[in-house]
């Protein structure tokens, strides 16, 4: 069940300024890298205090849950299958200051989505497009 912060799938990118960005995964097996999986990043922030850094703040702490809520119902919905093995890592007790938002404060979440069968360029293509389309549908954008 989704809490009241997620009944409007529409504004809940504008609303925690969050937007989310990927890194290809890979692994090395005799001398070569393969891609094995993306990390998903969701990052996010509240609009009051921009500039502090208190890991312990109630409203960091509430931007994280929906970004956890968002990962779990992104999982769920959009990515969930046998083909892939995925975790979510809340980074609890961390605030970010990235040159991206002005030095603001922010918190963030990582999915790890790994392949369980062959993997390719394509599967990364395919994946990455799902994942773009269905966090397009709660406002959140690549940045």
């Amino acid at each position: 069940m989704a809490t009241p912060a997620l009944d409007s799938r529409q504004c809940i990118g504008p609303r925690y300024g969050v937007f989310w960005q990927s890194w290809p995964q890979f692994e090395g097996a005799n001398g070569e890298h393969r891609l094995a999986g993306i990390e998903l990043e969701l990052i996010g922030r509240h609009a009051s205090d921009l500039n502090h850094i208190d890991p312990t703040c109630p409203l960091c702490r509430h931007v994280r849950c929906v970004l956890l809520e968002i990962a779990d119902l992104l999982l769920r919905e959009a990515v969930l299958t046998r083909e892939f093995f995925t975790y979510i890592d809340s980074h609890s007790n961390s605030v970010l200051c990235l040159p991206a938002l002005g030095n603001r404060s922010a918190v963030s979440i990582s999915v790890y989505i790994y392949y369980n069968g062959p993997s390719g360029q394509g599967v990364d293509a395919d994946l990455l497009t799902q994942v773009k389309s269905y966090l397009e549908k709660w406002g959140i954008h690549q940045k």
